[in-house]
């Protein structure tokens, strides 16, 4: 019986140039096969030198079974139809299997358009991968999978996913041995060994441009669940003893729901006097300002460097519209408390074009953006996330009444859905394409976080800082006169990720 699985982990775009994490997902949906003594495999080609079809031609052997792919929507789409279609080269019986957010969320739209890809997975996935293989090996329908779909007679079957617990996988059950080598993850140019890793799941906001209500509206009980404080110590005490992890990054879609959580957490860090950083994927606005200066600067002293917060907009109106629970003045606020903890980056996440927006409100939060910079001079701003309306969410069904939006049905369409791409013209008014442009640009420049966060030791970031010298007075004069015309800049902006 063929046990060897071979999981690969696809290009991310022009972010998976200099941001790395480990590819957790892949870790995760291995979880199960490992326990059952499956020759489980990872390729995650974003840390090959060279060509990554020799790298797969070399684990392809006559014990493999099936070859997986954590696909998310836009760019790694692309990749992910290529490697489909090497594996079919070299052997066209063997399996492709997509999982990941893609697959979860439009499943039907990859078996209908990509013929070298055969099962696709919704959902979680450690059981119903390993569930999957069974079949696999065994030259039976799945059809007692949960969240399957694959075709039959040409026909394509789609298994709905019925699960409705989180899916709680404990740290030794992690396959971490599987990856090699784990110096190619990290990010920037910084000397970081980052683990990234859950302390809660789900999350208990409504807000309306995002699809985790969606996916966690099956879940019974409550939508957020955090792991006990001791136990994510010990994942954390574990990877620090075994792998050398010297930086935990908490991947929670919010960590701070329960301030008492993280406090917990932090204590038992320190009860143990485990060496090592912390970084917050989730918080929000309306959680930062329960937080008292002491939290704060415990935060700090467990050496905590960066929280990611959704500001979203200067919009007061927008904000009310995307469910954000609060104001543009608790955000100036909130920024300003943080401000006093130098310590912590504040990076802020942003939004573009939401249903509605008129360019006069996205200027609110060009303004937004600079007053934040201003009052905080060791924040970050991200650059913002041009809007894509996610089925199941409030705003996909505002943006099919609002601009008679429709959602991509075929693969190539959904590869090019990029928060990094153009803007549809066709949706706002005239000059707010070209003004998100002018955000989405200047945004990596008017905090002067290139020098800030790297070193610049190799080559490539030494241009970058480089090209933030120079061109970071022009950022800022641009955009805070609104100067969106001619941005040849954006032009080369599109052509790095093909450099680099």
């Amino acid at each position: 019986m063929k046990r060897r699985v071979i999981m690969v982990y696809p290009y991310q775009g022009f972010s998976g140039t200099y941001v790395k994490h480990m590819p957790l997902s892949l870790l995760y949906a291995s979880s199960e096969l490992v326990k059952k003594d499956y020759d489980v495999k990872i390729l995650d080609t974003r840390t090959v030198q060279g060509d990554w079809k020799q790298s797969l031609a070399g684990l392809i052997n006559d014990d493999t079974l099936c070859v997986g792919l954590s696909v998310m929507s836009g760019s790694p789409i692309k990749h992910a139809i290529q490697i489909g279609q090497f594996v079919k080269s070299i052997n066209p019986n063997i399996p492709v299997v997509w999982g990941g957010p893609h697959a979860t969320f439009h499943p039907e739209t990859i078996l209908r358009d990509e013929w070298s890809c055969d099962f696709v997975i919704s959902g979680y996935a450690s059981k119903s991968f390993h569930a999957l293989c069974e079949a696999i090996s065994a030259d039976q329908p799945p059809s007692l999978v949960n969240g399957v779909c694959w075709r039959e007679n040409n026909d394509i079957q789609i298994n709905p996913d019925t699960q409705n617990e989180f899916e709680f996988i404990e740290y030794q059950d992690i396959p971490y041995d599987l990856i090699d080598d784990f110096s190619h993850y990290g990010q920037l140019d910084q000397e970081k060994r980052i683990f990234s890793m859950y302390s809660a799941m789900g999350c208990p906001y409504q807000c309306s441009f995002c699809s985790s209500p969606a996916q966690y509206k099956p879940i019974k009980g409550r939508k957020w669940v955090p792991y006990k404080a001791a136990a994510v110590v010990d994942h954390i005490q574990h990877v620090v003893e075994k792998y050398g992890a010297n930086y935990i990054y908490f991947i929670d879609d919010d960590s701070f729901p329960s301030l008492e959580h993280v406090e917990n957490i932090i204590d038992e860090i320190n009860q143990r006097e485990i060496p090592v950083g912390l970084g917050f994927r989730g918080a929000r606005i309306n959680e930062i300002k329960r937080m008292s200066h002491e939290f704060l600067d415990k935060l700090a002293a467990a050496g905590t460097d960066i929280m990611h917060i959704g500001a979203e907009c200067g919009s007061d109106r927008i904000l009310k519209l995307i469910k954000k629970n609060c104001t543009r003045d608790d955000i100036i606020e909130c920024n300003r408390k943080l401000a006093k903890h130098p310590t912590i980056t504040a990076a802020y996440n942003f939004i573009m074009g939401t249903p509605t927006e008129t360019l006069e409100e996205l200027k609110m939060t060009r303004d937004l953006m600079l007053d934040i910079v201003n009052d905080h001079p060791n924040c970050i701003i991200f650059p913002p996330n041009k809007f894509r309306p996610l089925p199941g969410t409030e705003l996909y069904e505002i943006a099919e009444q609002e601009w008679g939006y429709k959602m991509p049905n075929t693969l190539e369409a959904w590869s090019d859905i990029e928060v990094e791409a153009d803007i549809s013209g066709q949706w706002y008014e005239k000059g707010m394409a070209q003004f998100c442009n002018l955000m989405l640009i200047t945004s990596y420049f008017i905090d002067n976080k290139i020098p800030r966060v790297t070193e610049g030791k190799t080559i490539v970031y030494k241009i970058f800082r480089l090209v933030n010298y120079m061109y970071r007075p022009i950022a800022v004069f641009r955009l805070k006169h609104g100067l969106s015309s001619m941005l040849l800049e954006y032009w080369a902006y599109r052509i790095m990720p093909k450099i680099f």
